[in-house]
């Protein structure tokens, strides 16, 4: 008999599944009715994220207690006419420079660092980036303002407002600068253009709580998060809505990996039950399948999951359960493995360093940082621990993962802790802890590593690292 294929008042065509004759989404790779996995179909060719993909980590971001209650899964929720292609990358506009070469070698445990500081004096610092060329800075401040001060002679060039505080800013293909606030209250991400001060930054509406905007390989698509459940994928420049789903889940962090061979977006993100961790779920999908998040694999991962990090293959994610301090490292390569390491009180970060052998994660509570080495055979992973001088607030990583800057501000809300730690070696030791402005807030690094600097909320300063 042939299969027959029928169309839906939701556009979307459907055809029998192969094991129980249900009718399923056509391209759907499992059955929503039976479970039973489909056979391979043609496909039409898809879409440049597959072409042009390179496995990196994202930012991540800390999930705040903005987390959903326990409830049933919602439904998935494709945008009308999303199978569209997607907008090529001339239609975005012109192409931002490669990144220039640099003589300045990356940073190295060995290295002698100085310290000088920028001051900002109107505002309180709260998160910065570098520039692609590493010879800007870009910071949010408290009144709502994101800046840009020369590296080099910490002169401010530009200014602009933004519709919310950047608590977290994150630098989108080179060009865009997103402005992250994760509070319910909000239910936008500005993105402003750094080409193009004169102009009102596009909004996004990502929904209540944004949690992170990562960007896609093919330059012009950004995926972002919320504690809303919602996951949901935007065009640059324009800002336009492509397509979105509902997870079961507050979704506070995601990741691009490989599994299977193939890249894929991976969410983490949990659930609460009378205000307290309820448990944790990871969820890998294809981001280029349509409709969006049509088929995903959920594995449950812990209880209360913190700021994590991918390996540089991009087939492990390691990151802290804060709720048991614990660390998990996940290999999403073929078949999901999970391993374990107990790690200091209170662990809110995590980082994958010196060629993928070890992670190291920030232990607010225990004012620490444990290093956790990836070995084969042991079930439960060994484990170092290194006293820091102060409570630990924020990481940066070196772009050749030799190098951790640890930001000892402290965990209040307005910090006024100081200092900045550095980790460094094979095995990663504490080489260095250095002096900043009161209240280190957060860390960057240079994208050639030559330097690093650190936002002083208290002081209202930068601390520059080279």
């Amino acid at each position: 008999m042939t299969a027959s294929v029928s169309a839906t008042n939701d556009g979307l065509k459907r055809v029998p599944c192969a094991s129980c004759r249900q009718p399923i989404i056509e391209g759907a790779r499992k059955c929503k009715h039976c479970k039973a996995w489909q056979p391979e179909r043609a496909r039409a060719p898809r879409a440049a994220i597959l072409v042009a993909v390179a496995v990196t980590s994202a930012f991540s971001v800390i999930l705040t207690s903005q987390k959903s209650p326990v409830g049933e899964a919602p439904p998935l929720t494709p945008l009308g006419g999303e199978a569209q292609t997607e907008p090529s990358p001339a239609a975005a506009g012109p192409e931002p420079p490669p990144p220039q070469p640099s003589s300045v070698p990356v940073s190295t445990p060995n290295r002698s660092w100085t310290t000088r500081e920028i001051k900002i004096g109107d505002a309180h610092p709260l998160d910065l980036v570098f520039s692609r060329d590493g010879k800007s800075l870009y910071v949010s401040a408290d009144d709502a303002t994101v800046r840009e001060y020369t590296v080099s002679s910490g002169e401010a060039v530009h200014k602009a407002s933004v519709a919310a505080k950047g608590d977290k800013i994150v630098l989108l293909f080179g060009r865009y600068l997103a402005v992250v606030r994760p509070d319910a209250r909000v239910a936008r991400v500005p993105v402003m253009d750094v080409t193009q001060w004169d102009r009102d930054p596009v909004l996004l509406e990502v929904g209540p709580g944004p949690g992170e905007v990562v960007e896609m390989p093919d330059g012009t698509v950004v995926v972002s998060t919320t504690a809303a459940h919602r996951v949901a994928r935007f065009s640059l420049p324009s800002g336009k809505l492509v397509a979105d789903i509902r997870l079961p889940q507050a979704t506070g962090q995601a990741f691009l990996v490989r599994s299977g061979g193939r890249p894929m977006l991976a969410a983490l993100g949990g659930l609460t039950h009378a205000g307290r961790a309820a448990g944790a779920w990871l969820d890998l999908f294809d981001p280029a399948e349509a409709p969006f998040g049509a088929t995903r694999r959920s594995v449950a991962v812990g209880r209360d999951p913190r700021a994590g990090a991918v390996s540089s293959d991009g087939g492990r994610i390691f990151f802290p359960d804060y709720a048991s301090n614990t660390a998990l490292l996940i290999d999403v390569r073929n078949q999901t493995d999970i391993r374990q390491a107990d790690v200091g009180q209170g662990p809110v970060a995590s980082f994958v360093l010196a060629g993928d052998r070890y992670g190291v994660t920030l232990n607010a509570t225990a004012g620490s940082a444990t290093v956790v080495e990836f070995t084969a055979a042991p079930e439960k992973l060994r484990t170092t621990t290194l006293a820091l001088a102060g409570e630990p607030r924020d990481g940066a990583l070196s772009p050749d993962r030799s190098t951790l800057f640890v930001a000892l501000g402290g965990s209040d809300a307005a910090p006024r802790a100081q200092g900045v730690a550095v980790i460094g070696g094979d095995p990663p030791a504490l080489v260095a802890t250095l002096p900043t402005g009161q209240g280190a807030i957060s860390v960057t690094v240079a994208p050639d590593g030559s330097r690093a600097a650190v936002a002083n909320y208290f002081s209202k300063t930068i601390t520059i690292l080279e």
